[in-house]
């Protein structure tokens, strides 16, 4: 049977709106936690995330738009592999005579679900690099998206990032000593999310973003003092009365000590 993080938990004080825990194994800040740590997310809260730091929650159940994009990032890194010259030259300024490729990730089966071990705190997987030369250029960032509106600017182009994308590429930048993003970006039609499998990315639906770093010092320290306050103080922030933190207070409520035992 698989071990329970709800187990550590210490108490659940209603009072104080928090949840005391045992701080034996804490997970690292991805880049996804970056922005909702800084209250910066409109899809995760602080104290979300600091349950799943505790392992005291494991995340939201995926759904048919989590699966799109864990089954297109391969098909989308392909693309852009075979493509990367013509696709990159123009948008990264690549000299005449250089040349582009895409340097795959190590799985997440073979690092352990992390590509930034020498750091304690900061942590994650990225989704490639585009290499020039045969040296590391940049870091590669894959999305996929559904309501172009969102990411439409002034110019009639799809360079306005949501900051949480723009802070999870930054902090693995920053980890990889690179100062350039490329963003590819897959647009799908809503019937799309049905069959993802059936989705192929061309000049119409796909497109290259090319971002500056974040200077994230500023972002890293914050950050970290809020991982050293509650996450090795042992606690969570206060829960809000979203409908985020109410799930997953609901699910910690839920845990019953002994009670996944088979009666005899």
């Amino acid at each position: 049977m698989a071990f329970d993080g709800r187990a550590g938990i210490v108490d659940i004080d209603e009072d104080e709106r928090t949840v005391i825990f045992d701080t034996y194994k804490l997970k690292k800040i991805t880049g996804t936690r970056v922005a909702p740590i800084l209250g910066l997310s409109e899809f995760a809260t602080p104290f979300k995330v600091a349950c799943e730091l505790a392992g005291l929650y494991p995340g939201d159940k995926a759904n048919k738009y989590i699966d799109a994009g864990n089954i297109l990032e391969p098909v989308l890194r392909e693309y852009i592999g075979t493509h990367c010259n013509a696709m990159l030259r123009g948008p990264l300024s690549i000299p005449e005579g250089s040349k582009a490729a895409i340097e795959e990730p190590v799985p997440k089966e073979q690092c352990g679900y992390d590509h930034f071990h020498s750091n304690k705190v900061f942590g994650g997987m990225v989704d490639g690099y585009v290499q020039i030369d045969g040296r590391r250029d940049t870091i590669l960032e894959i999305k996929t998206a559904s309501d172009r509106s969102k990411w439409l600017d002034s110019e009639g182009g799809y360079t306005n990032l949501p900051m949480s994308y723009m802070l999870q590429a930054s902090l693995y930048a920053e980890l990889s000593n690179l100062d350039r993003i490329v963003f590819l970006v897959g647009f799908l039609e809503e019937a799309d999310y049905d069959r993802p499998k059936q989705w192929v990315p061309d000049d119409s639906n796909t497109y290259i973003v090319v971002k500056e770093k974040l200077d994230m010092a500023g972002y890293m320290a914050d950050c970290e003092a809020w991982y050293n306050e509650y996450m090795k103080g042992g606690y969570t922030p206060e829960w809000s009365d979203s409908e985020d933190d109410q799930a997953v207070l609901k699910y910690l409520k839920a845990y019953k000590p002994g009670g996944a035992k088979k009666k005899r």
